[in-house]
């Protein structure tokens, strides 16, 4: 027992990748979870919010530019925009929620502010409507109180005189001294960015969202695990033994781009055909978008996955680097949390991930409807990957005499 613990310990210390890998990369992947889920738990979500302001009352005008200028959620004032325009952001990803002013304090036909909801960001409303009350009761508390008062005029069928002038000079005072009360009604009302058609779709862009998250998540170590007879091939000499020309070397490299292409869409097509006829998502409509995001997603990872095995010298460096490479893009690149939950340097960080545009494509095609030439960027971005990636691995098979 003693032995062969010894000769294990022996081999993991001499294979210095594998060893750094081991300790280094576990590390790597909880600063990445612990910077995502403690912000996250704190309530700090690095919201990004449109605002369209649709009145001209000035204290809601003094409110929205009160919202603009605070440092708790990073808004942004449209004034150009008109509501459609606003809902169109949201549904492109531009804005992960956002918040339309309109109405009058004085006026009890409605709320005062419509929060823009998309499904797979709705905690992301749920935590702008918090934020919203908070800041309305610590600027503007005679508002809440206002609209309060009212309702509960309306139920005993008027004040007295003497009621209403007590009720005006207590909104004076806080109009003064807005921490000196507060109070909440129902003021804000949620708009899904998608309203009510087509049938069903808020409850299925969670379905698709994460249809193309466990995609390219899967497409990836699937790729990697089915290249890995690459390096098996390396270490046994058989490679030497094919690559008898300089035509050999590519064609070796390019038969197995190839099988792990097909693997992937094959895989791909599982994945979403699990999804149509188990959860009902419709991909009929965008049947032709879907095809040609799975073999950009599977060129993607084809590509990558025999980029990284080029890049190890051992089956030991190969599994811990592979295994621990696809989840930590995996994790930034949305795969497995929302990308609007991370911090803005760890969004930015995710653009350079395959998930990121895999998960932007299949959701784009399936949810919003992009046409082809709103496709033509993850599309674009997925199969330049995998061909630069493919590039990059033949340079080792090259440098090996024919």
């Amino acid at each position: 027992m003693r032995a062969i613990f010894r000769v294990m310990a022996l081999g993991l210390w001499r294979d210095r990748g594998a060893l750094l890998l081991a300790f280094a990369l576990p590390s790597l992947v909880f600063a990445i979870f612990a910077s995502i889920f403690s912000g996250a738990a704190e309530g700090d979500l690095h919201l990004r919010v449109g605002l369209v302001l649709e009145t001209e009352d000035p204290v809601l005008q003094d409110f929205a530019q009160y919202l603009t200028q605070t440092e708790g959620v990073e808004i942004t004032a449209l004034p150009d925009s008109s509501r459609a325009q606003l809902l169109e952001e949201v549904r492109q990803g531009n804005f992960d929620t956002a918040v339309i002013i309109h109405g009058q304090p004085d006026d009890n036909n409605g709320p005062l502010f419509t929060i823009v909801s998309e499904p797979t960001r709705e905690i992301a409303a749920l935590s702008l409507q918090g934020w919203l009350r908070q800041s309305l009761a610590s600027r503007q508390p005679q508002v809440l109180v206002q609209r309060l008062a009212q309702s509960t005029e309306a139920l005993v069928d008027g004040f007295t005189p003497g009621q209403q002038a007590r009720l005006d000079a207590a909104l004076g005072a806080m109009a003064r001294e807005p921490d000196s009360a507060a109070a909440e009604d129902a003021l804000i009302e949620f708009q899904p960015v998608y309203g009510q058609a087509p049938a069903s779709i808020s409850g299925l862009s969670g379905i698709a969202y994460y249809a193309g998250a466990t995609t390219i998540l899967f497409l990836l170590l699937s790729a990697v695990n089915a290249g890995m007879v690459s390096l098996e091939e390396r270490q046994n000499g058989i490679s030497e033994r094919l690559l008898l020309s300089k035509a050999a070397h590519a064609r070796l490299l390019l038969g197995r781009f190839l099988f792990l292409l097909t693997l992937g869409f094959l895989q791909a097509s599982a994945i979403f055909l699990v999804a149509r006829f188990g959860f009902g998502l419709e991909i009929e409509g965008a049947l032709a978008q879907v095809i040609v995001m799975a073999f950009a997603s599977a060129a993607a990872s084809a590509g990558l996955a025999l980029l990284l095995l080029s890049l190890c010298r051992t089956t030991q460096q190969a599994t811990t680097f592979s295994s621990f490479f696809v989840l930590i893009i995996s994790a930034v690149g949305g795969s497995m949390v929302p990308r609007f939950m991370m911090p803005d340097w760890l969004q930015t960080v995710s653009l350079f991930t395959p998930n990121a545009w895999a998960i932007e494509g299949f959701y784009g095609a399936l949810i919003r409807g992009d046409s082809w030439a709103q496709l033509a960027q993850p599309g674009g971005i997925l199969a330049a990957v995998g061909l630069v990636c493919l590039l990059l691995a033949a340079v080792p098979l090259f440098k090996t005499p024919a």
